[in-house]
């Protein structure tokens, strides 16, 4: 610690020239966290800032998703109860100018700062609504959005299903509000695929919903080797069957929920080895608003299984882009992997890294050209869906399909749509095959049910059509 000192106080004294030390000290700290574990690192000013918004669940701004359609910012959807629904910004408008400063065309704006702020500042938006000659102007009151982790909760016969995106703070709250919301059901499968994690606090409060009092939800051991256990303090509220979809980009707190769930034999796990990110860090808040995130513990499951996945200290790169861990149907079986067992029917499960499933599904690509791969990966079926809303109005089939039910069984998505995807894909129909045509035509389909029901109705019907592992769990769930 002195010889840095030394050599920073010889710099700032005797260089040749002025140089802030600033950026010199940053970059010393990122240098010395990277020589630690993947998960240690610098956190700047802007960084911390999110953070904080995000580990909230909030953020200060006007309620709107919105793209990047022909170098203009089309509304994609406002928000219930937000700042822009309130005022009457609709789906499709188009926003010109934000406080009178043009962004038409200005692909180096940041959009959301300019749209973001402190909850009470005022905001001017302008706004071009396809049929009105006049451009519209509406002043809004910037709000705080609570941004649901729940994305999706629905019934698929009597099976209940319920997609969580993140472990935000309010998520036990909101997860009792949307299995209620689902009626008399018969099992349960939570969605916990590519949701990276959260808070502590909030896998032990959705692991409590399942489990026993006195049941223990995940231990901690850090340095001093002095071990943490934290505990179900009341009776569960669910004895439903359960079910929980994992991949290999499910990590933290989602691990520490299926492996609690796993460990007491509540449930069935099923999907792909996930991510295996068991460490423990504690964010110190530095004097200039960012922040260092460092490593204090190992999480462990209840039966004593580390989470965390093998690394070599200095070689986070290499952590990062391993995939070998979830390509091979086979990897699952590693013979030098200790073996645990569950503490209520005593099976065995998988430690060394990450939650082994108890039912495996490998990786499935759907059939795509590559031309229409490359579509889906430039948005084009989003740009398609705003030109389609701009020659038809779509909210009058709502009339002619009052029920989501209605439309999904009934509603087919006609030439004119298809012809402007292909347009905009720069592809014929010559170009795809009769897998790639209906492939369209269900995105499609899902995307203009999202506008008329919600985002309920996008999943219900890609998943119909397209998620395997989803399948597979409706199958166990129907025999259970």
């Amino acid at each position: 610690m002195k010889k840095l000192n030394n050599v920073y106080s010889f710099i700032n004294d005797n260089y040749i020239d002025d140089v802030a030390i600033e950026p010199l000290v940053e970059e010393a700290i990122r240098a010395t966290l990277k020589e630690l574990d993947p998960h240690s690192r610098y956190i700047t000013q802007e960084e911390m800032e999110e953070y904080n918004k995000r580990s909230l669940g909030r953020f200060a701004g006007i309620g709107i998703q919105y793209t990047l359609h022909n170098d203009t910012i089309v509304v994609r959807k406002t928000m219930d109860n937000s700042p822009a629904s309130k005022a009457g910004i609709r789906t499709n408008d188009r926003i010109v100018a934000i406080d009178e400063h043009s962004i038409v065309g200005d692909t180096s704006l940041n959009i959301s700062a300019l749209l973001n702020g402190e909850a009470g500042s005022k905001v001017m938006v302008e706004v071009v609504r396809r049929g009105v000659a006049e451009h519209l102007l509406f002043t809004l009151k910037r709000d705080n959005i609570l941004n649901s982790a729940i994305t999706a909760a629905y019934r698929i016969g009597d099976v209940g299903y319920i997609s969580i995106s993140n472990f935000s703070r309010p998520l036990a709250a909101e997860f009792y509000s949307a299995i209620n919301s689902l009626g008399d059901i018969r099992s349960i499968i939570i969605d916990l695929r590519d949701n990276g994690g959260g808070a502590l606090t909030s896998a032990i409060d959705l692991s409590s919903l399942f489990l026993n009092k006195g049941d223990v939800i995940v231990t901690t051991e850090g340095r001093s080797k002095k071990v943490t256990h934290y505990k179900r303090r009341d009776d569960k509220p669910f004895d439903l069957p359960l079910i929980v979809l994992v991949n290999e980009n499910s990590a933290s707190a989602s691990e520490l929920f299926a492996g609690a769930i796993q460990d007491h034999d509540r449930g069935i796990i099923v999907g792909r080895t996930t991510y295996g990110k068991g460490l423990v860090q504690r964010i110190i808040k530095l004097q200039d608003g960012s922040g260092v995130a460092i490593t204090i513990a190992r999480y462990k499951t209840p039966s004593g299984r580390i989470i965390q996945r093998p690394y070599e200290m200095g070689k986070g790169d290499e952590y990062m882009i391993d995939s070998t861990r979830y390509l091979h149907p086979d990897s699952i079986l590693f013979s030098n992997r200790p073996v645990y067992t569950t503490l209520n029917k005593g099976r065995k499960v998988y430690g060394g890294g990450g939650i082994t499933p108890d039912i495996y599904i490998p990786k499935r690509e759907i059939p795509l050209s590559e031309c229409v791969k490359k579509a889906r990966s430039n948005n084009v079926f989003v740009h398609t869906l705003i030109d389609y809303c701009d020659v038809v109005d779509i909210y009058t089939l709502r009339e002619q399909y009052p029920t989501f039910e209605d439309f999904e069984e009934n509603y087919a998505i006609d030439s004119l749509a298809m012809e402007m995807f292909y347009v905009l894909a720069n592809i014929s129909d010559k170009d795809i095959t009769t897998s790639d045509k209906e492939y369209i035509a269900v995105m499609l389909k899902a995307l203009i049910a999202d506008r008329l029901y919600g985002d309920d109705a996008w999943r219900y019907i890609y998943c119909k059509h397209y998620d395997h592992m989803l399948h597979e769990a409706l199958e166990i769930a129907t025999n259970e």
